[in-house]
């Protein structure tokens, strides 16, 4: 069964966006290059189609790609291969939709990070708040195939309280890192937040990211304001359940806070039910615990220092920004180890892993985030963070695929061209080594992607992989502090 989002208004507010914005399916379908697709045909012959539409896996199948567009899917013996089409042999090989990771910071990442997306089958994020100007300019490149990289989405500057804000400014300037200046809108009172909505509703971005506010009129006051844009607001979970709901917060990234420990069962079902019935959906970036706050201290500083990516292959390719941002993490979790805060963060992780089985169960949109810029978490940690999906919420790969590609790309607002394998859906394509189904850590073993339309089999990884190795932002540092 093809998944859907029934709730509309979700859609209404989309629709809105992506026409204000002109991210509608027209551009997808023809402005997002990275680089042009071929003129030649491709044809993927022989493969494991798992469509991602609802259907079971077709063994032997053959995929017809032009331009950036599917154009045929079907049996191999029944699809006629193009006279000029270039074959690519997907005898024993699995095809799946590019995944879309819902959580990224891509200014922190820098832009080599774009390529580092595609090579481990990216082709889509979520942009959950950045330096809006460059990546505006990045979008661009990508679109018009100056720059490899996934489709961006983007929340543009996080939404934050006042105060917050404040504490960053007192801060002594030589221990400042982030340039928070660029990436953080103070918001002190529902006059600021009607100001400052009024100010982005003029801007070209996909939605709003919330990341901490001054009180409860403030955080009302936001909601009420991107709703009167029509904007989607997503975030943090700054309120209770109940109180993200009657605000009508959109989305909420990684956890509630308090664990709603002390209720029960049939007490945390009717509230993951009124989430349900209001479209609120649920990015929990799991990774962020697991390989971040709750990963064994002498671990990440060897991380850190592993500049060589002998420890973790990785990290060779993490920007010099993001080195320096990373010491500053570090170096706040080794004073939160001092505190004893792993203990409550294994608790947390516990307490949430029991809320999001429960919320599966009450079919609220849980879908797949890594938070990208996070310690420890890489471009394509979407592929850990789809291994947590299964080995610790149970779920099916199928399953958590699905809230990698189709759903995801519903909740964006992009399911009618992106996620699925489809005749006219655009061709972004993963193809796979071996079965995801049997086990979701295949989803690493990559072949080739196809982003786009354009194919990037090993040598073209590679190449990509190596331009990345020499970018500037890998040695040098030109936007922190």
């Amino acid at each position: 069964m093809i998944v859907t989002f029934s709730y509309q208004l979700w859609q209404r507010k989309m629709r809105r966006q992506r026409f204000r914005c002109c991210i509608g399916v027209v551009l997808f379908m023809t402005g997002c290059r990275s680089p042009a697709p071929t003129i030649t045909p491709i044809t993927v012959r022989g493969v494991t189609l798992i469509a991602m539409d609802g259907t079971a896996p077709m063994e032997d199948a053959t995929v017809v790609v032009r331009g950036n567009r599917i154009e045929v899917v079907g049996p191999t013996g029944h699809v006629r291969v193009p006279r000029d089409a270039t074959v690519i042999d997907g005898t024993g090989k699995y095809l799946v939709p590019g995944l879309i990771d819902l959580h990224v910071h891509l200014s922190k990442a820098r832009k080599s990070s774009l390529g580092l997306f595609v090579i481990n089958g990216v082709t889509t994020v979520r942009d959950m708040g950045g330096d809006h100007r460059e990546l505006l300019e990045w979008r661009r490149q990508v679109r018009t195939g100056r720059s490899v990289g996934p489709r961006i989405l983007m929340a543009g500057p996080y939404l934050e309280s006042a105060s917050n804000v404040e504490r960053m400014r007192g801060d002594p300037p030589e221990e400042r890192v982030e340039p928070f200046e660029r990436l953080r809108i103070p918001i002190g009172s529902p006059a600021d937040a009607h100001r400052v909505v009024d100010s982005l509703a003029a801007l070209e971005l996909d939605f709003l990211k919330i990341r901490t506010v001054q009180d409860r009129d403030t955080y009302m006051a936001i909601n009420g304001a991107a709703n009167a844009h029509g904007l989607v607001l997503v975030g943090h979970a700054v309120a209770a359940p109940e109180e993200v709901v009657d605000a009508g917060q959109d989305g909420v990234e990684h956890f509630f806070y308090p664990t709603l420990d002390t209720l029960t069962r049939d007490q945390r079902m009717a509230i993951w039910g009124r989430l349900r019935d209001a479209g609120v959906v649920v990015v929990p970036t799991l990774v962020t615990l697991t390989r971040f706050e709750l990963a064994p201290i002498e671990h990440l500083r060897a991380v850190m220092w592993d500049s060589l990516g002998t420890v973790e292959p990785r990290r060779r390719y993490v920007s010099r920004y993001l080195v320096r941002d990373w010491i500053e993490q570090l170096s706040e979790r080794e004073e939160r180890q001092r505190r004893g805060a792993p203990e409550l963060y294994r608790r947390v992780l516990d307490s949430t892993l029991r809320n999001l089985r429960e919320m599966i169960e009450a079919d609220v949109h849980v879908l797949v985030g890594s938070d990208v810029a996070v310690f420890n978490v890489f471009p394509g940690s979407v592929h850990d963070e789809l291994a947590v999906f299964v080995e610790s919420l149970g779920l099916a790969p199928v399953d958590a695929l699905q809230r990698a590609t189709a759903r995801s790309a519903a909740f964006l607002g992009i399911g009618d061209s992106v996620g699925m394998i489809r005749e006219g859906y655009v061709a972004d394509l993963l193809l796979l080594d071996a079965s995801p189904l049997a086990d979701i850590r295949n989803s690493s073993r990559i072949a080739a992607v196809i982003r786009n339309g354009y194919v990037f089999d090993r040598d073209g990884l590679e190449e990509v992989l190596q331009d990345v190795r020499n970018a500037e932002d890998l040695r040098i540092d030109r936007w922190g502090r």
